[in-house]
């Protein structure tokens, strides 16, 4: 999760999200290893060693305390979640349901 915070600040957010979700289900790793990390960061092509760097700084754990205390204080429990709107779904079993939300919300 400081991973994301770094990519976020990194401009990488979108692409890492994207992967590093991939590398955790679709191609399961144990990414909670450094060198496994490490090594998926460098496979999808992404700045391994900067972003792993920007995660070990105190501001982006600071950041990403207060994201999740933003988070609790919404309703969020787990990951992944995804609000549309003020409507919390929780799991990838539910993007289905994400998406026909989001395509309910455009019709109104």
């Amino acid at each position: 999760m400081r991973g994301a915070v770094a990519a976020q600040r990194l401009g990488c957010f979108a692409r890492y999200v994207d992967e590093v979700y991939r590398h955790m289900w679709a191609d399961p790793k144990k990414m909670d290893e450094p060198a496994v990390i490490r090594a998926a960061l460098l496979e999808s092509q992404l700045p391994a060693d900067e972003l792993l760097a920007r995660a070990a700084d105190p501001d982006v754990k600071q950041e990403l305390l207060s994201n999740t205390e933003a988070s609790v204080a919404r309703g969020v429990f787990g990951s992944p979640s995804f609000f549309v709107g003020d409507e919390l779904f929780f799991g990838k079993d539910r993007l289905r349901e994400v998406e026909e939300e989001i395509e309910a919300q455009r019709a109104r």
